[in-house]
Parts: C-alpha cells; sequence; structure tokens
C-alpha cells in the first residue's frame, strides 16, 4: 500500500487505470450557451453538477453534456475524452460559466490564457456576515488538508500561495452579496479564504457558517458571473457576464430584511 500526494511523479507501466476505460455517454441535459464562436462555447454550468468523470460519477457531468454538444453540431471530440474540450473547473456545486473547446488549438490556446493569468474571472456570492471593510484582500496560502478533499489556509512548507480579493456589494441584515476575484486558481480557494476571514460561503456544506440554520436545497450561494479576456483567434476583448441566479434572489428576498 502507498499514498501519492500532490506533486508526486509515478510512472506506469502496463498497469489499466480504472477512470480512463470509462466509456463516455453523451447526457442530453438543457444547458444554456452564453456564448459560441468557431473556436469555443462558453456555457453556465448548472449548480449540482461536478466537471469531469470520476469514481463518484460516471455519465451526468459536464463532460458528458460536453459530448451531447459536440455530437448535435458535429464537432469531432479530440484529446482527451475525459475532458471534452473543458478548459477550467468550478466546484460540483459552484454554477457559472466554464470555457468549453471546439478543438485542440483553441482548447491549447485558451488552456494557456489561465496559466499565464491572461482570463480575468470574477464571482459573486452570500457570505455571513459583513466583511470589515468594503474591500477585502485576503493573502493566504491553501494546502490540501491529509487524507481528504478538504483544504485549508497554511503555512506549511507544501502550501500554495493564494489571493482573492472580496468587495462588498450589498448588505443584508446578517449576511452580504459580494464580488470576488481570484489572482491565484486553487482548488476551493474562494471558499476556504472565506471561511478564513469569517465571512462563510452561504450554504457552504463543507466550509460553511455551522450556525447557519437557513439552509436550503442549493449549493453553495457562489456563482461564476463573469470572463474577460482578450480572444487569442479572434484578436478582440470578450466579456461575458451572467445575471444573480434566481436562488441567490429568491434568498435575498426570504432572509434579506
Amino acid at each position: 500500500n502507498f499514498q501519492v500526494k500532490e506533486n508526486d511523479i509515478v510512472e506506469l507501466n502496463n498497469i489499466s487505470v480504472e477512470i480512463k476505460n470509462i466509456n463516455m455517454k453523451p447526457w442530453n441535459k438543457k444547458i444554456d450557451i452564453i456564448y459560441e464562436d468557431d473556436y469555443i462555447f462558453v456555457v453556465n454550468k448548472p449548480n449540482d453538477i461536478i466537471v469531469h468523470p470520476s469514481n463518484y460519477e460516471v455519465d451526468k457531468t459536464l463532460a458528458n453534456i460536453a459530448l451531447n454538444l459536440f455530437n448535435d453540431k458535429g464537432i469531432e471530440v479530440f484529446g482527451d475524452p475525459l475532458r471534452m474540450g473543458i478548459v477550467h473547473r468550478l466546484d460540483k456545486c459552484t454554477e457559472g460559466l466554464l470555457i468549453i473547446a471546439k478543438n485542440q488549438e483553441s482548447f491549447d490556446k485558451f488552456t494557456k490564457l489561465f496559466l499565464d493569468k491572461d482570463i480575468e474571472k470574477t464571482y459573486q456570492a452570500l457570505i455571513d456576515g459583513h466583511l470589515k471593510t468594503k474591500v477585502v484582500e485576503v493573502h493566504a496560502p491553501i494546502k490540501r488538508v491529509d487524507n481528504s478533499n478538504k483544504r485549508e489556509v497554511s503555512t506549511d512548507y507544501d502550501s500554495k500561495n493564494a489571493i482573492s480579493i472580496f468587495k462588498e456589494i450589498e448588505k443584508y441584515k446578517d449576511f452580504s452579496l459580494v464580488e470576488i476575484k481570484i489572482l491565484t486558481g486553487r482548488t476551493h480557494q474562494i471558499r476556504v479564504h472565506a471561511e478564513y476571514i469569517k465571512n462563510n460561503i452561504l450554504n457552504d456544506p463543507i466550509y460553511g457558517p455551522k450556525h447557519n440554520n437557513k439552509r436550503t436545497k442549493y449549493g453553495q450561494y457562489l456563482f461564476a458571473n463573469n470572463l474577460k479576456f482578450f480572444h487569442p483567434f479572434l484578436k478582440k476583448e470578450i466579456n461575458i457576464s451572467l445575471e444573480i441566479p434566481k436562488e441567490f434572489k429568491e434568498y435575498i428576498k426570504k432572509y434579506g430584511k
């Protein structure tokens, strides 16, 4: 028995990796295409759907929806069939904007934009309480909690630098609507940083406020509402935004006063 840790290098010789043998099936689930050109789709990933197949879910992921999109539009599947051209990711219960490339060249170009931090991502969230100031900039390294998928702020040597900027949009009775920009892209970054500054994302099943008894069936109240980038093929700036989800509006209407 052995454990593989982050950044370990593992060589596989004649080993069949189960996840690679998944026979991808298209999932004919409606999804909103917010933007489309010859190179990419930008879709609104629904809440409660994981991005890629895993040991926990094989057939009902965004990758399965992407495969259905490709089939409908006559686009040839390319690259890793489990990735299905999806350039980046969002947590399962976070909805919002995601880029799906239509071919390998586009996938490579947009992946590089993310690696070079040339795509500006903005989120909005409902947080517990109120920020101490209108803008709170969080510089707090993050690492994986041992034997868990959970993350935490840590100063250990294997922590990774993480920067998030929280900006107040509106205050309500005991919670706030905020905008968040991330300058790094760590797993669970916004959720961990919100917990760290004691303004936990409402309804977050892992990092949410323990005292909150106003839980709903919706996932954490966090969504990716804006993407802005210079298009590497069209040579122009693209700025794509989403309106606040109806679930946010319903929560604010019910508990905001």
